[in-house]
């Protein structure tokens, strides 16, 4: 696996594993962690598998409702893992495009000014952006799990974007135990789409990073935000690939 990968796919196992800790919802087994929140699709995932050989035992667990039916690896793992995948039953279900981008050779601009952009403090702050991520994505987020990640901003920042006073788009920044920065949840309600909002939301998250003194920064793009992310200077590498169990 290439270093930039390990960086992608890292960086979004340990922010699902932090956001768990924190909310008091991660299961950690031997061979996968796991987060299951009962009011949240977000971070409902299996992640970090370590051997092969539990994908069956992951499979069981799931078809009797103690997993959530989302296991997420990086490309090169999947593909190493094609045979015993499909043997135990799971199928590809959602792809997004792991992506990079190295700071000193692509330093952020400025964000537009009508733009305010603030870091959220409150509980109230937590559920204003649980209510721009569920409309932006369009799946449940619970408010209670954000603002147990607040007043944490050496590891996670959470950021909340206005315009004219009226909530718009949403961001977070992730700190990992390497150094790295990765960018989640950056997401816009469907009445401010077309305006920029994205892409100011990742100007405003990048020079946080930048702040912070971050030599580059991660994500994983859907197709919709490739062209965004692209344009602002990130990189493909490989895209991160979440499978469901389909027998």
């Amino acid at each position: 696996m290439e270093q930039d990968e390990k960086h992608i796919i890292g960086n979004l196992f340990e922010h699902w594993a932090y956001v768990g800790e924190r909310a008091g919802l991660l299961t950690t087994a031997p061979s996968y962690k796991a987060v299951m929140p009962a009011e949240s699709d977000w971070p409902r995932r299996v992640f970090d598998v370590q051997q092969p050989e539990a994908l069956a035992h992951i499979a069981t667990q799931i078809r009797e409702g103690l997993l959530p039916d989302a296991v997420t690896f990086t490309a090169s793992v999947a593909e190493a893992l094609a045979a015993p995948l499909a043997a135990a039953g799971f199928q590809p279900k959602m792809s997004l495009q792991g992506m990079i981008i190295y700071l000193r050779e692509n330093p952020p601009g400025e964000s537009p000014e009508h733009i305010r952009f603030a870091l959220a403090g409150s509980e109230a702050d937590a559920y204003t952006f649980a209510t721009i991520a569920e409309g932006s994505f369009n799946y449940r987020v619970d408010g209670a799990v954000v603002a147990r990640l607040l007043g944490q901003e050496n590891k996670i920042k959470v950021f909340i974007g206005t315009v004219d006073g009226r909530a718009a788009c949403c961001g977070l920044i992730f700190y990992d135990e390497a150094g790295n920065a990765g960018l989640h949840f950056i997401g816009t309600l469907p009445d401010f789409r077309g305006k920029g909002l994205a892409a100011a939301m990742t100007t405003r998250l990048l020079q946080e990073c930048v702040a912070d003194g971050k030599r580059y920064c991660v994500l994983h793009a859907s197709k919709a935000g490739l062209p965004i992310y692209t344009r602002l200077g990130f990189e493909p590498v490989k895209e991160v690939i979440t499978y469901a169990h389909t027998l």
